[in-house]
């Protein structure tokens, strides 16, 4: 086993039908590019989609594992 923690499908796979244009949900907020759909936000009674770009999905990934494995016992 290695020190990396696996990510998700959705985000391990990068075939071109995940991808739609859209506007990335995350940190770069860009509109009308290559998005992938990462789950559903809600706010009360409010329900969206959070999709976000490759650049930010990895940053994202990247944030994961980060934190899981800072919290792994020694």
């Amino acid at each position: 086993m290695t020190g990396r923690i696996r990510p998700p499908a959705m985000v391990r796979e990068h075939s071109p039908d995940r991808w739609r244009r859209g506007t990335c949900w995350l940190w770069c907020g860009r509109d009308d590019l290559p998005v992938q759909w990462l789950g559903t936000v809600e706010h009360g009674p409010v329900r969206v989609s959070l999709t976000a770009c490759r650049e930010c999905t990895h940053l994202l990934t990247e944030r994961v594992h980060a934190t899981a494995l800072a919290r792994r016992p020694s």
